[in-house]
């Protein structure tokens, strides 16, 4: 059975994580490594961060680097993005650490700075918490791409950075690959606007057995931005994606739509497109599962994703991840199915633990009316209360569920007399 604290240690894990990508059985392509790749932007106009590895006959891997960001740190203003064939992304992440582990998370000891394997996706051996750059396209259609005159995405001096791809090798002989980032910079006295990476990640995706699903997430800013271009990011079983401007009286308009997850497209906004306080973002996955199993999200290949990732400025943190102001992940997912919002409860607390699939799915299959009642209730719980029962959780798990259901009591309410009508 769930408990409030099982639920939030769930939820929070999910909070932000990244493009654990899945290949599907691509074949690599005969080029050579360096064919068309880049070379390093010219003395003190950039850095160039590269990859390169083996990946033998017959095997998918994740592989992963760490680097040091250097002591003056990056304004970046531009970035392109080359690699050799056989995988579905490559990615720069920036990190909390101040300098480069001696262990992974679960204190296994490793030399990071070297090319490691990491196929469990890069957040299950590193703390990650954002994006600096990266592709879905090995022709170089990048996140970060152009920024406009002046703004520039800044990565603090000596940061940690990681780096992860991700490559098949179907064939009957080694692959050798090779994978460049170039970050392009501008001077500290040339930065007017600092720009963020929205990075919008959807946990709440179930797909059944030879079955279908959709999951559709909102996040609302409390703050005017502009936003440069966007891009979906989906395993192999995406087959649509659509993302939204939502105004402040709720009018929609269609962004960007597609029913790709690899060579994925991305929308360039000219002008830019403005969303204003008040105003979100929202997104849609459609899923469908021709496995014999049921299919819920997660890091790794054998799961799914559903995100809306891009450029936008200026700044704002706690957006970039779908928190509110005061630090709190507050979206609004809206289901595909029939449950009222009670039932999702009830669903929720009958659910094993472990069983993520349905847990998830508890939510994906409420209707669209109670979207905002167990958005609401759920965002209560994960965020204890809203950082009432702070103190409480710190302590034990019978404690926090208490205090949870005292502090999140009126959305609970809300909750037990929302309908599907």
């Amino acid at each position: 059975m769930r408990t409030i604290t099982s639920v939030i240690a769930l939820l929070g894990a999910a909070a932000l994580v990244g493009c654990s990508s899945d290949t599907g059985t691509e074949t690599p392509g005969d080029e050579t490594p360096g064919d068309e790749m880049l070379e390093p932007p010219a003395q003190g106009t950039g850095v160039q961060y590269r990859m390169n590895s083996t990946i033998e006959p017959g095997t998918e891997v994740e592989r992963c680097q760490l680097f040091v960001a250097p002591p003056e740190g990056l304004n970046v203003n531009r970035e392109q993005v080359r690699f050799s064939s056989g995988s579905h992304h490559v990615l720069l992440y920036a990190t909390p650490y101040t300098e480069i582990p001696a262990t992974t998370r679960d204190g296994t000891p490793i030399d990071a700075t070297q090319v490691h394997d990491c196929s469990q996706g890069p957040q299950a051996y590193w703390e990650v918490n954002g994006v600096v750059a990266g592709s879905q396209s090995p022709d170089g259609n990048s996140f970060l791409g152009d920024l406009p005159e002046g703004v520039a995405l800044k990565v603090a001096p000596g940061t940690v950075l990681l780096m992860n791809t991700h490559y098949l090798n179907s064939s009957a002989k080694p692959l050798e690959t090779d994978a460049r980032i170039n970050l392009y910079t501008i001077a500290d006295d040339e930065v007017k606007t600092e720009a963020g990476m929205l990075f919008h990640y959807n946990p709440f995706i179930s797909v059944p057995a030879r079955g279908t699903s959709s999951s559709q997430m909102r996040c609302t800013t409390d703050n005017d931005i502009s936003v440069v271009r966007i891009q979906s990011h989906m395993h192999r079983r995406g087959v649509g994606y659509v993302a939204r401007k939502v105004d402040a009286d709720g009018k929609t308009t269609e962004l960007y739509a597609h029913d790709r997850w690899e060579g994925v497209p991305s929308q360039e906004f000219t002008p830019f497109l403005e969303v204003k306080a008040g105003e979100a973002l929202e997104y849609r996955c459609d899923f469908k599962n021709t496995e014999d199993r049921n299919i819920a999200q997660g890091l790794t290949t054998k799961d799914e994703m559903c995100m809306l990732i891009g450029p936008y400025f200026p700044r704002s943190k706690a957006y970039e991840n779908c928190e509110n102001e005061a630090g709190f992940f507050t979206p609004t997912w809206t289901g595909s199915g029939t449950s009222t919002c009670a039932e999702a409860v009830s669903c929720i607390n009958s659910t094993p633990n472990g069983d993520d699939a349905a847990f998830y799915g508890c939510v994906v299959n409420t209707c669209a009316n109670v979207g905002p009642q167990i958005s609401e209730l759920i965002s209560c719980q994960i965020n204890g209360g809203y950082g009432a029962c702070d103190e409480d959780c710190s302590q034990d798990a019978e404690a926090c569920s208490t205090c949870i259901a005292t502090a999140c009591g009126a959305a609970m309410e809300a909750c037990e007399v929302a309908t599907c009508d």
